[in-house]
């Protein structure tokens, strides 16, 4: 059982040792008396503390859900309460003190009461608010709290087999999802705008006089008998915009603050972006690229589809494949151990030293109780079967891993994504890369887009600024600005090389906002 010391905690721990420390070079036993009381006082409190939190575990101390699913979804900044009973079933009244939840970084949590008495064969109502921070899918894995003990100056994180799932989408995805105020959506979102363009369809577009290269079963017979010349007619195919949205998500991405990294913003402008589409009638494919294609969604169409829309973005923060995670096998190993043991009914503690085998079905069998039951991510080919046991283990139970560097955010990805788009059926009518300006334009990529726009596509590179959310520390302008300097002539070259490939360059937040300059600053333009 793990016990945490409150700052209060520590800062009585260190005076009685300077004080001890003190007394013994000024030769005063009575002061060091003093300062080795105040360290027992902690060691009884410690030990207090996890005689009584284990007690009340062992007689039945527990969370429970009062809510019909241990799922939730949430929009990024939207909050939802959640109500809980902690159940005391053994014989001595439970003073919990301190009271907050252990819960994923990708989510915000505040319970309250955080004070409260649980009575012997009682139960007591607390109400858990979670609000969305960042898009994934996140846990509430348990509550750590402080009970008994002196002052209750030690807190005990206790985890229970009841963790409550929470899916966080863009905000965008959030408000489609909800049901529409004041009464039935007027508009047909399915229906979407269609436009025409010429070509063999059934729809008349227009009787012209004939000219060269057109074909002789156009021509319009009846018609060319009144005028006494040759007429053609021409057709009309219906078409709707097919677009892509492809958005780097390398790990590079989240640095920053939480909510306010450069990748929350460029996930937020392509989710509204792709639902603004959507909803008038374009069929919206989404790719997640990092150093290689992670995330393929082909177009669907219609406002219908944004149940598909919402879990691209979750798989697009999923950093548990072997070919994302941050993580080595043995770390995530040890990190689903530490996650499992208090869900175990004996802790773990039965399985014999060193056997694999035995621990990772054991794993496997508590996943049973996590909220997400997705299927398993891309495990390592090295060990495959047990590489695989973890990672799911890990993705089930939405346990916090980072995701695996790549060195920098290149173009290799968003090229693989630009062919694979390319050979894909419907045709795209435009394509929207959403991330950082690159600080190189590869071969590959001058040539994906190059195909692209001999089929008539458009291609447009909606930039994201990537020090959004990042400030120096004191001290540290001059350091900034020299790396502002550097990425700002990097990234002009970059925007350079993109307009002679032909692709279109504009600032992210034009795709969402009507702002007066659509494209970049004067200064950002390629020449300029």
């Amino acid at each position: 059982m793990h016990t945490n010391p409150r700052p209060s905690t520590i800062a009585t721990a260190m005076a009685g040792v300077g004080l001890a420390l003190i007394a013994i070079l000024a030769n005063r036993p009575e002061a060091a008396l003093a300062g080795g009381a105040l360290l027992v006082a902690v060691a009884w409190g410690r030990a207090a503390t996890r005689g009584d939190v284990a007690r009340a575990r062992r007689a039945g101390f527990e969370m429970v859900w009062r809510e019909p699913s241990r799922r939730a979804r949430l929009g990024v900044g939207s909050s939802r309460v959640f109500v809980a009973e902690l159940r005391n079933r053994s014989d001595r009244v439970v003073h919990v003190t301190g009271l907050r939840a252990v819960a994923s970084e990708g989510v915000r949590v505040v319970v309250r009461p955080n004070e409260l008495d649980v009575m012997p064969g009682g139960f007591a109502r607390i109400e858990v608010e979670v609000t969305g921070r960042r898009v994934g899918r996140h846990g509430v894995h348990g509550l750590a709290l402080g009970a008994g003990g002196v002052g209750a100056s030690f807190e005990v994180p206790l985890t229970f087999a009841n963790v409550l799932g929470v899916e966080v989408v863009p905000r965008a995805i959030d408000s489609g999802l909800r049901p529409p105020r004041g009464g039935r959506l007027r508009a047909d979102p399915a229906a979407g705008r269609a436009r025409s363009r010429r070509g063999e369809g059934t729809e008349i577009r227009e009787i012209r006089d004939i000219a060269p290269g057109d074909s002789f079963r156009k021509i319009a017979w009846k018609a060319s008998a009144r005028r006494g010349k040759l007429m053609v007619r021409e057709m009309d195919i219906e078409e709707r915009d097919v677009i892509w949205i492809v958005v780097d998500v390398s790990a590079e991405g989240w640095a920053g603050p939480v909510g306010e990294a450069p990748l929350d913003r460029a996930i937020d402008v392509a989710a509204n972006f792709a639902v603004e589409r959507a909803r008038h009638g374009a069929a919206v494919g989404v790719a997640c690229t990092t150093d290689h294609v992670v995330v393929l969604s082909p177009p669907q169409k219609g406002g219908a589809d944004l149940d598909r829309l919402g879990a691209v973005w979750l798989d697009a923060a999923d950093h548990y494949g072997a070919d994302r995670c941050g993580l080595t096998a043995d770390e995530l190993l040890r990190l689903d151990v530490e996650h499992a043991r208090p869900l175990d009914p004996l802790g773990l503690g039965d399985l014999p030293r060193g056997d694999v085998d035995r621990l990772l079905q054991r794993l496997e069998a508590l996943r049973a109780r996590a909220p997400f039951q997705l299927p398993p991510p891309l495990a390592a080919s090295t060990n495959e079967g047990r590489d695989r046991i973890v990672r799911h283990y890990a993705a089930s139970f939405a346990l916090d891993v980072p995701g695996r560097a790549t060195g920098a955010m290149s173009t290799s990805g968003v090229a693989d994504a630009l062919r694979k788009i390319h050979r894909l059926r419907p045709r795209p009518t435009d394509v929207v890369v959403v991330a950082a300006a690159p600080t190189q334009v590869s071969a590959e990529l001058r040539e994906a887009a190059t195909m692209l726009r001999k089929k008539g596509v458009r291609v447009r590179w909606a930039a994201v600024d990537p020090r959004l959310g990042l400030d120096a520390p004191p001290g540290g302008e001059p350091v900034r600005d020299a790396v502002e300097i550097e990425i700002g002539v990097a990234r002009k070259k970059a925007l350079s090389l993109l307009a002679g490939a032909g692709v279109r360059v504009l600032d992210a937040w034009s795709l969402v906002i009507k702002h007066p300059q659509r494209r970049l600053p004067e200064e950002e333009q390629p020449g300029a």
